[in-house]
């Protein structure tokens, strides 16, 4: 997209003639909001920003326009105290997703900022990636594939799998998307344990056994999911004390957040042979650095944050996002 020619005059938004109620034609008596967009999030989105408020797109200097901003849009930019404090004019920030790690909730208080998450939209595209490594560490394909370009057409390495419906599998947080991997896990004929004080017995999914704690869950699992925010509370949860509670050969899929799990813990499990793999959408550094031991250890699957990448998924957490913004700035 074009970037800001005239610092001094961010991205404004087309209205026809005659002009709309707060257009910029019309700023004496509507003053038009000014929507900072840190990342990049689905054209349609854009669009709907654009139709009613001024926008800085990514890769844009917002700097110059500090004291305008009204509304943040944000997926993964850090939204710190620092920042916060040179916005003077800020109302509302939209986080691009469910998890708030990387924004500042108590300086958004201080100042009665509203704060307002796309909760939900991506569920089911992180439901099917969160299966997908699951499958993958159930009968390792990717392993047969590399023996293959290899020109080893049998790995030197028992390709005995598993079906879904061998390992008891457990999820950590039943929220939005811990229903929707427990919804697929049923048609797998899975068996299924959780844990989540939060969900309320009307809520909870027949299919899924409610467990009383974390460690009654770990202890019978051998194909265990998180799907938990990353809170004081929940940091390194995954520790390895915990993961030693699990069988020996489980298996571990993180789709939630890098933090929950203590990756140093984690490689050790897997070097140990107590786990018999893992995989990871997540990291504590994003990206993580190549020399990473848990990216050495054996049988890790690593992806870079890509859960919510799909074009449904984008589209619906791009648009409702927006939405919220526009209303909570009265556009």
């Amino acid at each position: 997209m074009v970037g800001i020619q005239n610092p001094a005059a961010p991205r404004r938004a087309t209205s026809p003639d005659p002009p709309r109620a707060g257009s910029l034609e019309r700023t004496t008596m509507t003053p038009t909001p000014l929507i900072w967009i840190t990342e990049q999030i689905h054209p349609d989105a854009v669009e709907m920003l654009r139709a009613r408020a001024e926008i800085i797109l990514p890769g844009e200097d917002a700097t110059p326009h500090h004291d305008r901003i009204t509304g943040i849009v944000v997926r993964a930019a850090p939204i710190d105290a620092d920042l916060i404090a040179r916005l003077p004019a800020l109302r509302v920030v939209g986080k691009h997703g469910v998890g708030t790690d990387n924004i500042d909730q108590p300086a958004l208080s201080a100042r009665d900022i509203a704060l307002h998450t796309a909760a939900g939209a991506n569920a089911e595209s992180v439901a099917d990636l969160a299966l997908t490594l699951a499958l993958m560490l159930a009968r390792a394909p990717d392993i047969a594939s590399d023996a293959l370009k290899r020109g080893t057409p049998r790995p030197n390495v028992d390709m005995t799998g598993y079906e879904l419906s061998e390992l008891p599998c457990g999820i950590l947080g039943m929220g939005v998307i811990g229903r929707a991997v427990a919804r697929r896990l049923a048609g797998f004929g899975a068996q299924v344990s959780g844990y989540d004080p939060m969900l309320p017995d009307a809520e909870w999914p027949d299919s899924v056994a409610r467990r009383a704690s974390v460690d009654a869950v770990l202890e019978d699992t051998r194909m265990l999911f998180l799907h938990l925010p990353l809170t004081p509370d929940t940091r390194h949860m995954l520790d390895l004390t915990r993961l030693r509670q699990m069988p020996q050969g489980s298996f571990l899929v993180n789709c939630a957040r890098g933090g929950i799990v203590d990756e140093a813990a984690l490689a050790q499990a897997l070097n140990e042979g107590h786990l018999a793999g893992a995989a990871t959408d997540v990291f504590e550094r994003e990206p993580p650095a190549p020399d990473l031991p848990l990216l050495h250890a054996p049988r890790i699957i690593g992806l870079t944050h890509l859960g919510a990448q799909t074009h449904a998924a984008l589209r619906r957490t791009g648009t409702l996002i927006a939405t919220k913004v526009l209303t909570e700035l009265g556009v």
